[in-house]
Parts: structure tokens; sequence; C-alpha cells
């Protein structure tokens, strides 16, 4: 019984002794500097490539699995550039036809104007909370929330079509408002997962291509407005 027990230790002993760490020495990142056999070979590669190189301590001669791309990325891709889109057009087509608005609600044209400045006021509070779910919970959970509350708003406006309801209208707002602070942040979490290194920079841009597009109509407002303003000078004099 003495010599199983002195053979356990013995297998024990073997299980625990693996083979010794291998510490370079360095600091992260400090391998070109001081000469590392791996910054010579690491040299030539682009930045994007040098964050999917092996690290330093990893076993001599163990490649990386490669990295293939689905095809699913382009209709991930579309689907957030077009929600993100229908988004920002929320933020503004109310002031698009802010006179329209005034005599429809019977409101001033200040309150017209604060359901497109809910946006920014919602945004300010917002932003770090978002960003820390974005990294702490991921993409899925973020962009679901981001389409779910943009949804909701966009329902409620439907339900707002009625010259008493501004406060139901300014509600709708406010939860879109909310829903910009989830889709704002994704562009570069889109294209860092689900794009290579070589497309990542024109995946962000796409990406954010969908919000610019919609605020082009910031300028029909603000031709609206002059119009406006020219007409009620010339009706002064």
């Amino acid at each position: 019984m003495a010599g199983d027990g002195a053979e356990e230790e013995d297998e024990e002993g073997e299980m625990l002794a693996g083979p010794p760490p291998q510490p370079n020495g360095f600091l992260p990142g400090k391998e070109a500097e001081r000469g590392s056999p791996a910054a010579g070979a690491d040299a030539g590669a682009l930045p994007e490539a040098q964050a999917m190189l092996p690290a330093p301590g990893s076993a001599p001669g163990v490649a990386r699995a490669p990295i293939r791309l689905s095809w699913r990325r382009l209709a991930v891709l579309a689907v957030f550039s077009l929600y993100s889109l229908v988004n920002a057009f929320q933020w503004i087509h109310y002031s698009i036809l802010s006179s329209v608005f005034v005599r429809f609600y019977r409101a001033s044209y200040t309150r017209v104007d604060w359901l497109s400045m809910v946006y920014m006021v919602a945004y300010v509070p917002l932003i770090l909370p978002a960003t820390w779910l974005l990294d702490t919970r991921g993409l899925r959970l973020t962009a679901l929330l981001g389409s779910g509350l943009n949804c909701l708003g966009a329902w409620l406006k439907c339900a707002s079509v009625r010259q008493d309801l501004y406060p139901v209208t300014l509600l709708a707002q406010t939860v879109c408002a909310v829903a910009q602070v989830f889709i704002l942040g994704l562009p570069s979490r889109i294209a860092a997962v689900w794009f290579g290194p070589k497309e990542v920079s024109t995946a962000c841009a796409v990406a954010v291509l969908g919000n610019q597009v919609s605020g082009g109509g910031r300028e029909n407002g603000e031709r609206d407005r002059g119009g406006r303003g020219v007409a009620q000078c010339s009706s002064m004099q």
C-alpha cells in the first residue's frame, strides 16, 4: 500500500510539473526596440495584421488558423446602415417641415425644434452607459436594443397623429433619441468583428454613410426656415 501511495505521488508530481514557462523578459510591445527575433519577422507586416499575429510567448511553429470571412457580413452591414439611416431620418424629419407641424399641432416653433434637440440632450448622459454595455455585453444585445427602440419610437409616432397628441410625439422622439445612442457606437465594432483587416476602413465608412445620407434633409429644412422668414418680412412691409 505504501508503494502504491508513492507511485500516486510520483504521478501527481509528473502531472503538476509541466514545461517551464518561457518568459521573454520584455514588456508587451518592446520586442522591436530590443531587437527580438520576432521583431524582424513582423517588421514588414501591416499594423492591422500585427494585431492578429500570435503572442510573443506562444509556442514556436504553431500557426494560427486562417480566418474565413462570411458573405453574411455584407447583409449585416446593409441592415445596420439602413436602420441607422431610418434613425437619423427620424431625428430631422420634423424640422424639415417645421411650419407644417407648427400648424398641425398648434405649437410654437420652439416646441417643434425640441423634437430634434432631444437627440442631443439624450446623447450626453447616455453615451457612457451605452459604451459600457457594448464593451461588456457585446454587439448583438446593443444592436437589438438600438433597432428595437427605433422601431418602438416609429410606432409611437404613428399613434400620435392627432393635433392634441404633441406630448406623445415628444415621447416617441425621446425613445428614438435613446436608440441613436446605441446605434452611433456600432460602426467600428461591426467593421472589426465581421470584416477582414483590409476591409475595416471601407466597412466602417459604409456603416456611417447611412446616418449621414439621411441628414441631407437639414439643408431643405434650413431653406424652408429661410423662405418662411422672407415671407414674414414681406408681409410686414
